[in-house]
């Protein structure tokens, strides 16, 4: 009979004479390290020889996967989640469709520079708080650049001469070198709209004679920080204090127009004001302006009165203390546009904003009527002048801009008052060629005279405010060249005859314009 035998190695003797025992040790085994229940002397697979690793490095190794486990486990989640949300709001709801912004149909009639500049607001301003404005300028002219693009009755430039191989009239001509640097809210805004810089170079100084009566009262240098030591000492002592206090009346009123730039985007007139610092100067006659400041006496008069006169049309008992200023600035410093002429840059602003623009167009009339139960609007009447074609567009808002517009084409006694506040002056500008400078002896060598109720020897210039050298023309005679003067003359009147009969005079051409 064959005895079952218990699977076990035998060890000899021998064998554990060369295996000796382990050492002793006081540590309870492991409870890992079970005995097999049919080995007992055998530990358990995978726990012998030199592989067998510590019990924390087992227990530490078991825990990170879970927690990595665990790590992923929430990101499907809530991948899973986020990815339900969208799709089952895509399908229960309709997609956000923002509304259109608002739309404004606004009428600039006159497309010279204060239209131009209400158009360059009007654009920025409406693309900055995302509004929309349908802008249309309306000029009787057929070019854009209201009076100062001087045109004949066929609507042509006028040439020296009427030559039209020469150089035409520009804006530069009729208003001043310092016509587009006079107006740093207009240069600073045309520079955003077409993303370029304005540069000006300084002109040199100039020699301005100021006739009084039957002579020449004094002959001062512009700009007024280039005056000679003695001819400013000259100066001080026939004028006393009044010429340096002068001088800061120049310097504040170019700080003011510095500051138009910054003005804020609001209708209303007195904030406005306050904001820009300047509602005193306005509501300050010009005179009390002059006494609070220390200028006065002859200074005023002999001076002062013809530069503001000069500028606006009108004498300082009829201004205010911000106009006087303004035109202080402007007969002070005289900066030349680099870069082409004023016609030119509006024209290319024009093109930047993509307004509506009619030239040739008259505007006969605007009404404010009710157009449904809800709504009311401008209606602009407008039209060729020949033929006399007339038709009717409704606006949201109007703007005036053209000084020749009659204000009383209204409809209503209120919207008659409103369109009143502005007072425009008529000056007759003339242009004529000499074939020299003016005698130096009645005028002095100088390219500028303003006058002061003209007596005597000027008593034929009564009328003329400023006699004023302008460039060098050439004219063909007989097929040789001849260079001759341009002149230009500022009056209330027609004084035509005055200047054909008394300075002899090879071409002359006068416009009639408006200002404020």
């Amino acid at each position: 009979m064959t005895r079952y035998a218990r699977r076990y190695s035998v060890v000899s003797s021998s064998d554990r004479s060369k295996s000796p025992p382990p050492p002793y040790s006081t540590r309870p085994p492991s409870p890992r390290w079970r005995l097999n229940e049919q080995s007992p002397l055998l530990r358990q697979r995978g726990h012998s020889g030199g592989d067998s690793k510590p019990a924390s490095d087992q227990v530490n190794f078991h825990a990170s996967h879970c927690i990595i486990l665990l790590l992923l486990l929430t990101i499907f989640t809530a991948i899973f989640w986020y990815l339900y949300h969208i799709i089952s709001g895509i399908s229960t709801s309709h997609p956000y469709i923002p509304s259109p912004p608002p739309v404004y149909s606004i009428a600039i009639v006159g497309a010279g520079p204060a239209g131009i500049s209400a158009l360059q607001h009007l654009y920025l301003g409406s693309k900055n708080r995302g509004l929309h404005v349908n802008i249309t300028l309306f000029e009787s002219a057929p070019l854009i650049g209201g009076q100062l693009a001087l045109n004949d009755s066929t609507g042509r430039p006028v040439f020296p001469y009427d030559d039209p191989d020469g150089i035409p009239i520009t804006a530069e001509d009729i208003a001043g070198t310092a016509l587009v640097w006079g107006n740093p809210l207009f240069t600073k805004t045309s520079e955003a709209i077409l993303g370029d810089h304005i540069e000006f170079s300084e002109r040199p100084s100039q020699e301005v004679s100021y006739i009084t009566g039957d002579r020449i009262i004094s002959q001062n240098v512009r700009p007024y920080s280039q005056t000679p030591f003695f001819r400013w000492m000259g100066l001080i002592f026939h004028y006393g204090s009044s010429v340096w206090q002068a001088g800061g009346l120049a310097k504040d009123g170019t700080e003011l127009r510095n500051r138009f730039v910054d003005a804020p985007s609001t209708t209303d007139v007195i904030q406005l004001m306050v904001s820009l610092g300047i509602l005193d100067p306005v509501q300050e006659f010009a005179q009390n302006g002059l006494d609070s400041r220390g200028i006065g006496g002859a200074y005023e008069t002999e001076i002062l009165g013809p530069q503001v006169e000069r500028v606006h049309s009108q004498g300082i008992p009829n201004i205010s203390t911000l106009a006087m200023m303004l035109a202080a600035a402007q007969e002070d410093y005289a900066n030349a546009y680099v870069g082409g002429e004023l016609i030119d840059r509006l024209e290319q602003i024009v093109a930047a904003t993509g307004v509506t623009v009619r030239t040739a167009t008259e505007v006969a009339g605007i009404k404010h009527e009710q157009i449904n139960d809800h709504e009311s609007k401008w209606l602009v009447e407008y039209g060729a002048s020949s033929p006399p074609i007339r038709e009717a567009e409704p606006f949201d808002r109007v703007i005036l801009a053209a000084p020749n517009f009659d204000l009383y084409r209204a409809s209503s006694i209120d919207d008659i008052e409103a369109a009143s506040v502005l007072t425009y002056h008529s000056t007759h500008v003339t242009f004529f060629t000499l074939p020299s400078r003016l005698d130096t002896n009645d005028f002095g060598d100088v390219d500028q005279i303003l006058f002061h109720d003209g007596q005597g020897r000027y008593d034929a210039f009564k009328g003329i405010r400023e006699l004023a050298f302008v460039r060098e023309v050439v004219r063909f005679v007989d097929g040789h060249t001849v260079v001759e003067q341009l002149y230009r003359a500022l009056s209330d009147d027609d004084v035509t005859k005055e200047i054909r009969e008394n300075l002899g005079v090879t071409w002359l051409y006068q416009a009639k314009v408006s200002a404020t």
